[in-house]
């Protein structure tokens, strides 16, 4: 019975542990599902994601690239996209696409953010430098939390539409308990021409070597 009780705990440890297997190869394809929680180290290779996956923590030098995602059925997690992120220690995030719920970022980590739906950021850094590129067009705007009992309108998030015109909104999860500056502190906003202002700059272009 003992023995059966040991071998039934190994498997449930092995079955939840760093890798599931998909993972291993540095890429989770597309129509891969990662149960597990992946902890990825490596710069080069970086992870890069065009399916789904449970957790995945990059940590040291680690690179993450997520180009998609799955889209998760009825909000389940289990179904597709990227449940979590974690980032921390001295790695990089590129998010280019996809579907995730909570992207964590800490210490030295950096993150850049091009497109895709992210429901929350939970940033846990001092602010002296910005950690979080996030590109998107002029026009964007922070979210306030009118309730806030202090009286202070609080930030709670930001609104805006990508390079592709793809609309996001993204919470803030501020957290305050060790002194951490709140989230929009930490982000740097890039924006980017919209598509027609692009155009009218090619055209521009063209007209004025036409006349030369």
């Amino acid at each position: 019975m003992m023995k059966r009780i040991v071998l039934c705990f190994l498997l449930i440890a092995f079955s939840t542990s760093v890798f599931s297997g998909v993972a291993d190869d540095g890429a989770i394809s597309t129509g891969e599902y990662d149960y597990g929680i992946i902890e990825w180290n490596s710069r080069n290779p970086s992870l890069v994601v065009e399916g789904g996956a449970n957790v995945i923590d990059i940590r040291n030098y680690g690179r993450l690239e997520v180009r998609y995602t799955s889209i998760p059925i009825n909000g389940d997690w289990y179904t597709g996209g990227i449940r979590d992120i974690h980032l921390d220690d001295y790695s990089e995030l590129l998010y280019l696409d996809g579907i995730t719920d909570i992207l964590g970022i800490d210490e030295n980590a950096t993150a850049e953010l091009k497109g895709g739906s992210i429901n929350y950021i939970d940033s846990m850094q001092n602010t002296d430098t910005k950690h979080i590129d996030l590109y998107c067009q002029s026009g964007w705007s922070w979210l306030y939390d009118d309730e806030d009992l202090d009286g202070i309108d609080e930030i709670v998030g930001i609104t805006g539409l990508w390079e592709n015109d793809s609309a996001f909104t993204i919470g803030f999860i501020n957290d305050y308990t060790f002194g951490y500056d709140p989230v929009y502190m930490n982000i740097n906003v890039v924006e980017i021409p919209e598509p027609a202002t692009l155009l009218l700059f090619g055209l521009g272009g063209l007209a004025l070597r036409k006349r030369r």
